[in-house]
């Protein structure tokens, strides 16, 4: 998003941790050479008890106050020689939308909280037995029961940031519904998708394969489990069913590698039909996508779907056919009703159909015939999603602040 504004015009300062959330990893993809100013704002790494109750108290929370301080801080020295429009903040951690109401408060700014994903997964995983999702083993321990002080807390900031942000961004309805149940409060909201990338030029010819790929993370490395098997059984069921399958299908994993996958595929006897690309950076995940007959699509195995992966809006801008093993109800069972993608249920079974039909096109020629519009294609490229991102933001410009 960042990118896409500068590319419209907007000058746009970020203030983040990196450091902190994100373990110090970034990626190096050239594409975000044109991102502008970006500063990190460290955590303090000493600990002091009676700083971080006084900024607890300030800043009326028990998570990362210190950092909250400095962000403002920080904020309000670059306010005072460029004056900023707006304040913008991102999730997740939820914490970018405490500092970004005290930022808004602060300037006496217009605010726009954009939520990507859950709050914060704790309240996913919480609340998921009522979506028909059963958490993953060992994702209790990643995500570990909240306290009821921290429960209080972060239930007090989300209905916070609902009620005082001047605008909620959503990337799909899904995450809306799902927030206005959470926090039991209604709340005008606008859906502003991801962003899809492509990289420049023509598509890349896989060279007469049958080529599938599955960009992310899956399996026990991925906070919802997404799990591959149905995949894996299925597209083993449709090599043994196709007698020329075997010599020309590939299934590609582009990204961080997960035990059990390997173990299955190993199984399973695939070795020679699935390749595991291991961790890349984004631009190279694109190369992989736009080497792809058909790209492959694993969400949570649940009722309803809330989610709007960020790499499904890759997939789409990239022009490829998608297959995705989601939820009946949901963002993407909706695409499918509209004819974008293929959806089927986590079954071996219509895992399987789904691929022979799509290998059957792909031998004949008419695969073209599955990618998505070109209406939905231009809607997730940057300009289109930039411009409505300012529309929505000149729309607040004239507006009072009622911020308390």
């Amino acid at each position: 998003m960042v990118r896409a504004l500068r590319e419209a015009g907007a000058s746009v300062t970020v203030l983040s941790s990196e450091t902190v959330w994100f373990d110090g990893a970034t990626d190096d993809s050239h594409i975000w050479d044109s991102l502008g100013q970006s500063i990190d704002i460290p955590t303090p790494s000493h600990s002091n008890l009676l700083s971080s109750a006084v900024m607890a108290s300030r800043f009326q929370t028990p998570f990362y106050a210190r950092w909250i301080g400095r962000a403002v801080d920080a904020a309000a020295a670059l306010h005072s020689l460029t004056p900023f429009d707006l304040v913008y903040s991102r999730s997740v951690p939820s914490v970018a939308h405490m500092a970004g109401f005290w930022c808004a408060r602060k300037f006496g700014l217009p605010w726009i909280a954009n939520f990507n994903d859950p709050w914060i997964f704790n309240f996913f995983l919480e609340r998921g037995q009522n979506m028909g999702y059963a958490a993953p083993a060992g994702t209790d321990t990643a995500y570990p029961k909240l306290s009821r002080l921290e429960t209080r807390a972060q239930h007090f900031w989300l209905r916070r940031t609902l009620q005082q942000a001047d605008l909620i961004t959503y990337p799909c309805k899904g995450l809306h519904d799902f927030h206005t149940s959470l926090a039991n409060l209604d709340h005008a909201a606008e859906i502003i998708p991801h962003i899809g990338y492509r990289p420049e030029g023509p598509s890349r010819d896989p060279n007469g394969e049958f080529r599938l790929v599955h960009a992310g993370t899956l399996g026990a490395s991925e906070v919802t489990g997404r799990s591959p098997k149905a995949l894996l059984f299925g597209l083993k069921a449709f090599i043994k069913s196709v007698p020329d399958a075997a010599t020309r299908a590939k299934l590609v994993f582009v990204g961080p590698e997960d035990n059990d996958t390997q173990a299955l595929v190993c199984e399973l006897g695939l070795l020679k039909n699935v390749q595991f690309v291991g961790k890349v950076n984004y631009e190279v995940s694109l190369d992989h996508i736009f080497s792809a007959s058909a790209c492959l699509l694993i969400e949570a195995n649940m009722d309803q779907g809330i989610f709007f992966p960020s790499k499904l809006a890759d997939y789409i801008a990239c022009g490829k056919p998608i297959l995705s093993l989601s939820p009946r109800n949901g963002t993407v069972a909706d695409l499918a009703s509209r004819g974008e993608l293929i959806r089927v249920d986590h079954d071996p079974g219509a895992v399987s159909n789904a691929i022979t039909t799509l290998y059957s096109e792909f031998k004949i020629g008419t695969l073209g015939s599955r990618n998505p519009s070109a209406q939905l294609q231009t809607e997730l490229q940057a300009h289109s999603v930039a411009k409505k991102f300012l529309t929505a933001y000149q729309s607040l410009a004239s507006k009072p602040r009622t911020r308390q």
